[in-house]
C-alpha cells in the first residue's frame, strides 16, 4: 500500500491480479449484480456473456466477459497500491476495446504517467491502466487518478 511510503516515480508500473475468465466467474458476476439490484436471487438470461449458443449467434466464438470484470480488477490493483486513498479520492475510467473471451488469463496492469506534489503535502497521481491477455494483447484500457495524503 502507498500511504506512508515514498512517492512513486513517473513510469512506475503496477501489477494487479491475474485471473482466468471462466463461465462460473461470469455467471456469478452477472447474477450477483442482477440479484443485488432486484434484492432477490435472479439468474441472468441468455446473452453474449452467459450463453455459448447466443454468443455464437452474435458472432463470438465463445462467451465474453462483462466489461465490468476487467474494470473491477483494475480497481482492485489500485486499492492494493493506494489503499484508502484510492477508495476516498480515486477515479477510474475504462474502455473495452476487444472482447475478453472465456478461457483467457486476464492481467491487470498500470503505469504512473504523472506525479504532482500537492499543497500541504501528498501527491496526485495520474495513471494509465489496462488489462491484457497472456500474449500481451490489450483488451481493456483506461485512466485513473488518486490523491495520496501526506
Amino acid at each position: 500500500m502507498m500511504s506512508g511510503k515514498q512517492a512513486l516515480p513517473v513510469g512506475y508500473e503496477l501489477v494487479g491480479p491475474v485471473r482466468g475468465i471462466t463461465m462460473e466467474r461470469i455467471e456469478w458476476y452477472d447474477s450477483a449484480l442482477l440479484s443485488c439490484c432486484t434484492n432477490e436471487l435472479r439468474q441472468v438470461g441468455s446473452n453474449i456473456h452467459t450463453d455459448p449458443e447466443f454468443a455464437k449467434s452474435e458472432g463470438y466464438a465463445v462467451p465474453i466477459a462483462d466489461g465490468m470484470i476487467s474494470t473491477n480488477w483494475c480497481s482492485q490493483m489500485l486499492i492494493e497500491q493506494f489503499g484508502m486513498d484510492y477508495i476516498e479520492t480515486g477515479e477510474l475510467r475504462t474502455k473495452f476495446i476487444k472482447p475478453v473471451d472465456v478461457g483467457v488469463l486476464l492481467h491487470a496492469k498500470g503505469r504512473v504517467k504523472e506525479a504532482t506534489p500537492q499543497p500541504g503535502g501528498g501527491m496526485l497521481y495520474a495513471l494509465d491502466v489496462w488489462c491484457e491477455d497472456s500474449n500481451g494483447k490489450v483488451l481493456t484500457v483506461g485512466d485513473a487518478k488518486v490523491a495520496v495524503k501526506p
